[in-house]
């Protein structure tokens, strides 16, 4: 089927056949997805089926007036403004640890959960990092036929972690060719939509040297979801739960699987309030430590936000400093973030997802942002939100 009958059968004008009646999963979705008109933007979070529970420990977030920590609230109000002419549903700041802002808009409220999309891929960073300081993966260096044995003595058995973290693995896509297009000839769809979310991966061939281009693969990600539930003995979901999510005290999340105790979607989808990214984001701030424990390595989350050899505005499954500047911006939100000027903040790391769901971390005045959405935005511009509230904060945490 083509791309355009596609469309048209997501806009409820006729209706699809299947390319194969191979995978029930598959067909049970795809159709799914066609009644309801989604893309991945805009499927609710109550469409996933089945899922799998990040068991959390909720604790209460700390709150103060943003005066009381030197964030202008005229700054606040200017970001709120464009970040709702922006289609968000959510705008969060904090500074310090401490939420000063929380707005939310089109019927959503803090419990809402929404899809942070491709900001999951910087938890599976952290968790790698945790994995090797638990010595269940020997180090960043380690080659992946260690733990992907389907690949020893061949070249792809040679990538190492590190390359698979920098999205310069040198696998090739796997798309056949499709690329982005929502329809069921794209591999990657039926991937995404079918009931194993490992096959796909491991037919996967070396594209280029592993280590000299940037090429952002979701595939490369979900393989190392596979390392860690290998080396850890445990389901993707427990291990984010046990590692990461009791640790930060959010409120339980959940994963999408591909079907009934299957593999989680790793470099998707952790469905979740936007309020618990606060405290992600906010590891960058204080060396990995909540409440008193050390929930990421200190020394792994500097080394997450070093530039990569391959693309400077890239580390492990983040994304660190200026992008593209200037120019004629893009339509919607590009997968390399486009930006009227340069940051303000000496560094900003941003946990980017598909839609413009972002998490900003400005270590230099210690600010937390998160954005979410579920439409596109009309005039994406990623410098607008760290920029304007950077400017209205203070040097000192402390007005008072």
């Amino acid at each position: 089927m083509h791309l355009r009958a596609v469309l048209l059968a997501v806009a409820g004008l006729i209706a699809a056949p299947l390319v194969a009646q191979d995978d029930p999963e598959f067909d049970r979705r795809w159709q799914s997805l066609l009644a309801g008109g989604y893309e991945p933007l805009t499927i609710p979070t109550d469409w996933y089926d089945p899922v799998a529970t990040v068991e959390g420990a909720e604790t209460p977030v700390t709150t103060r007036a943003p005066e009381a920590l030197g964030v202008a609230p005229t700054a606040l109000a200017a970001a709120a403004g464009w970040a709702e002419a922006q289609n968000s549903t959510a705008l969060l700041v904090a500074r310090d640890g401490e939420m000063v802002f929380e707005q939310y808009w089109q019927g959503t409220k803090r419990d809402t959960r929404f899809n942070p999309q491709s900001m999951s891929k910087t938890v599976l960073a952290m968790l790698v990092g945790i994995a090797i300081d638990r010595g269940e993966i020997a180090s960043a260096d380690a080659p992946i036929a260690e733990y992907l044995p389907e690949w020893e003595g061949q070249q792809r058995g040679a990538i190492t972690i590190r390359q698979m973290l920098w999205m310069s693995a040198g696998l090739e896509q796997g798309d056949n060719g499709y690329g982005y297009a929502v329809t069921p000839e794209n591999p990657i769809v039926r991937h995404s939509l079918g009931s194993d979310f490992t096959k796909l991966l491991f037919a996967l061939e070396p594209a280029a040297e592993p280590g000299t281009a940037f090429d952002y693969n979701n595939q490369v990600n979900q393989l190392l979801g596979v390392i860690i539930e290998r080396t850890s003995g445990m389901k993707y979901a427990a291990v984010l739960s046990e590692r990461i999510w009791k640790p930060l005290g959010l409120r339980d999340a959940a994963m999408p699987l591909d079907r009934e105790g299957g593999m989680a979607h790793t470099s998707c989808c952790i469905l979740s309030r936007p309020i618990d990214w606060l405290r992600i984001g906010s590891l960058f701030l204080n060396g990995g430590r909540y409440g008193g424990q050390q929930v990421v390595p200190e020394q792994w989350l500097s080394e997450m936000i070093e530039p990569s050899p391959a693309y400077g505005g890239y580390g492990y499954q983040v994304w660190v400093h200026d992008q593209q500047i200037g120019g004629e911006r893009p339509p919607r939100v590009p997968l390399i973030p486009w930006q009227s000027e340069p940051f303000t903040s000496q560094q900003v790391i941003v946990l980017h997802g598909h839609g413009g769901q972002r998490t900003y971390v400005m270590p230099d005045k210690g600010l937390v942002i998160v954005r979410a959405a579920r439409a596109w935005p009309d005039a994406w511009d990623d410098a607008l939100l760290p920029n304007v509230i950077w400017r209205g904060t203070s040097e000192t945490g402390d007005s008072e």
